[in-house]
């Protein structure tokens, strides 16, 4: 059983593919060649691909998590390289078929953020402006820090095909879902160039990784998309927040989120101290305790006890993201500048069976390692509404001032106490 053991994957095939000539395609190759991952991490990943897809969300993560054991089934705890074993062909193929698919998916995730990439979104949530090219489209949409232009990536995987015949699905992944659209204005933004990633897993002793990208630009052509093509990442990076919230908290929150409709200001967030940051809980929400007010915000309200989901948001990053859902007018600015994580937090969190991704969510680990769990931390001080419109910028600030608010000298008497949510967080040891 698949617990602990950091597994490795190589990117085994490269192939590049030329561009259409166009001064908005700028093609690049993968810089990360091997993979090394966690059972957390790969579980995160898994959701984190989840969270975007247009489905029933309470479905989507219980699938994640019906995968989650799946694998840790049919995956060793010993060798070095990442394989499923052949017990997985016992499966009924059905099930084979979709964890496979969704093992593929968080692998794709992974290699895409080792090589730099950041946020990520589904691009079936985007608009194509104009005539589409084809009907098929690519699974995500990647955006990396200091790039107005995005990556798009279709994700393959297998557990039954050859080499051979596998390598010519991903290639015809490349070229029929992912070059169709390079250079093209899809909502806000701009794809300059693409990867198709393929996940073949036949092998009971190693699988492998296959990329087919957009070939480098010519080293004598220009220097590159002119800014001024308009191309703004802002929405693949709000809809990568707007699935960790629905991670966090649950479809209907991340739908209002989404539609800016959610007033964080408005909410009880429950903090963890966890590696030296502070960090808000992830909860399970009743749908039936999610109520709109009669400005049309949505909210969910506390019961009488709290069930954490082992999910979590680096509260410095939850501040950016609050803030711009609350901003009357939004603007880029106000998502980039995200404070990254340093190698050795992240080598931390996963000597803590854990995982933190490059967007600020993460897989929560061992209980023992987490300190000051407090349910509703963080109440709010004032609505959004009640700040003077002067610049949104200012009014992002006031948002995080009113997140960072703590009541420190509240008195609370024995009867409020005892009527208080109780806190009840459930992670998995080793």
């Amino acid at each position: 059983m698949w617990k602990a053991k950091r597994k490795l994957l190589n990117v085994e095939q490269v192939r590049a593919h030329p561009a259409v000539p166009s001064h908005l395609i700028r093609g690049r190759a993968p810089g990360s060649t091997e993979l090394s991952f966690t059972p957390a991490e790969l579980f995160g990943a898994m959701a984190q691909c989840s969270s975007r897809a247009r489905m029933d969300q309470r479905a989507a993560r219980a699938q994640v998590a019906f995968c989650k054991h799946l694998i840790a089934q049919h995956v060793d705890d010993i060798n070095d390289r990442f394989a499923l074993l052949n017990s997985a062909r016992d499966l009924k193929d059905y099930v084979r078929k979709a964890m496979t698919g969704l093992v593929g998916d968080g692998i794709a995730y992974l290699q895409m953020v080792r090589d730099g990439y950041r946020w990520v979104d589904h691009f079936e949530g985007h608009v194509v402006h104009g005539k589409k090219p084809t009907g098929r489209s690519p699974d995500f949409i990647f955006s990396r820090s200091n790039d107005l232009y995005v990556a798009l990536a279709e994700s393959k995987a297998t557990k039954g095909t050859s080499k051979g015949a596998f390598n010519e699905r991903v290639e015809d992944g490349y070229k029929g879902q992912v070059e169709p659209y390079l250079g093209r204005k899809i909502g806000s933004w701009i794809a300059s160039h693409g990867f198709a990633v393929g996940s073949w897993m036949t092998s009971v002793k190693r699988a492998e990784i296959f990329v087919h990208h957009t070939a480098l630009p010519d080293p004598e052509s220009s220097d590159g998309p002119d800014p001024k093509e308009g191309s703004d990442p802002t929405g693949v990076r709000f809809g990568s927040y707007c699935g960790v919230i629905t991670l966090l908290f649950g479809p209907e929150i991340g739908e209002a989120a989404r539609s800016r409709l959610w007033g964080p200001s408005e909410q009880m967030f429950s903090t963890v101290e966890w590696l030296g940051r502070t960090w808000i809980l992830g909860e399970e929400v009743d749908a039936e305790a999610i109520v709109t007010d009669g400005h049309g915000k949505v909210v969910f309200k506390g019961t009488w006890s709290l069930w954490f989901n082992g999910l979590a948001i680096d509260l410095e990053t939850a501040k950016r993201v609050f803030a711009y859902i609350e901003a009357e007018e939004p603007e880029a600015r106000m998502l980039e500048n995200i404070p990254e994580f340093d190698a050795e937090l992240i080598e931390a969190a996963k000597e803590s069976g854990a995982a933190i991704f490059p967007d600020g969510f993460a897989v929560l680990g061992r209980k023992e390692d987490l300190t000051e769990i407090q349910p509703g931390a963080i109440p709010p001080k004032t609505s959004a509404s009640a700040v003077v419109k002067i610049d949104d910028i200012k009014v992002a600030e006031s948002v995080v001032a009113r997140l960072s608010y703590r009541e420190t000298e509240t008195k609370v008497t024995q009867e409020e106490k005892e009527q208080r949510p109780q806190a009840l967080i459930y992670i998995e040891g080793e």
